[in-house]
């Protein structure tokens, strides 16, 4: 293992309270997050912006906790997700409130890499860098 290359991996599995009964379930999901994003930085090719977005990824698949698939529903019956990433040389991407996105944090990233450029205002781009719905 290259020891020049050190790193550390914090995750939380989401706003509000799990049951107890999901408790390994989530312990598990959260283990599966770090290490997919652990794996990621190993790899020298790998940013750490690719492990962030890999692990939220990961998270948002699962149904146990509240991000993505497994989000709370709105008073409507529906999934509304947020997300957010930002990096170090102050670069950041968000999207609020939208529908139908199986990762969310994928447009995230997507708004962060390309949210400075015009064609976004008519997905909704609002200044800075947040869309707020996709249609």
């Amino acid at each position: 293992m290259d020891l020049t290359r050190r790193f550390a991996i914090i995750v939380h599995g989401g706003a509000g309270n799990h049951p107890e009964r999901s408790q390994k379930q989530v312990k598990a999901a959260l283990k599966r997050a770090c290490i997919r994003a652990a794996d990621l930085l190993r790899d020298a090719s790998a940013t750490a912006l690719d492990a962030v977005e890999a692990a939220i990824r990961e998270m948002e698949d699962e149904e146990c906790l509240n991000a993505g698939y497994g989000s709370n529903l709105t008073i409507d019956g529906k999934v509304e997700c947020d997300a957010a990433l930002m990096e170090g040389r102050g670069a950041f991407g968000s999207i609020g409130a939208v529908s139908g996105i199986k990762n969310p944090i994928t447009a995230g990233r997507y708004v962060l890499e390309n949210g400075r450029t015009t064609r976004l205002h008519p997905l909704g781009r609002v200044p800075p860098m947040l869309v707020n719905e996709i249609y």
